[in-house]
Order: structure tokens, then sequence, then C-alpha cells
């Protein structure tokens, strides 16, 4: 009993503490970019993609599956979960949409991993 009833309790506890933020909410916002930034080819997209948008610099999808040798539509996800997560920003460009690296975004979202681990300056 002693085994199955520690558990049991310890299950209760994680369900309690473990519950999803609100969507929408600040806090799901900050897990989200955490989630965005937590695949490997996602942080390649974010280190090609230009620091501010400018023409020359940036790119759209098709531009981005030729440098990293992917599909287009495998692009296209990795891209709509870095600007769902404010990480990443475009502009339209006639029929193609340019993306950049919303530096703004990334530099407040840093600000706040460090406010919230207590690694502040």
């Amino acid at each position: 009993m002693g085994k199955a009833a520690a558990k049991t309790s310890r299950s209760r506890g994680a369900r309690c503490l473990s519950g999803e933020p609100k969507p929408g909410s600040e806090e799901a916002l900050f897990a989200r970019a955490f989630a965005a930034l937590g695949e490997p080819m996602r942080l390649k997209i974010m280190q090609i993609l230009p620091r501010q948008p400018i023409c020359e610099q940036m790119y759209n999808v098709i531009e981005l599956a030729e440098e990293l040798g992917l599909t287009q539509p495998t692009v296209s996800h990795h891209l709509k979960i870095l600007s769902e997560a404010g990480l990443v920003g475009c502009r339209r460009q006639c029929n193609s949409l340019y993306f950049y690296v919303n530096q703004e975004a990334v530099l407040g979202w840093l600000r706040d991993v460090k406010m919230r681990f207590g690694c502040g300056e």
C-alpha cells in the first residue's frame, strides 16, 4: 500500500501543479516561445533570418526551403509556430511574405526569462 499511496498522491499533486495556462494569457505566450524554440530546425530558421526587416535580407518561404533543404509546407509550418509565438515577423511584397526575426519580441522574452528565473542583472 505504501508505494501505491505515494504514487497516487504524487500524481494528484503533479496534476494540480501542471494545469495549462489560459489560452492567450501572458503565461501561455511565454510558454509558447519556449515550445517554438524547442525544435532544432526552428532555431536554425531563427539564426538564418535577418534581425531587421531589410528587403534584400529577408527570406520568403520558398527561399528558406531551398536554404534549409526542406519542403515549402514544412518551412511554412515552422514559420507559423514561430510567428504565433511572436518571435518572427513578416512583410508582404507582391504575392509573397518575407520573414525576419522580431527582435523587439525576442529581447522582451529574454528579459522575461531573466526575471522569472531570477537571473536579473
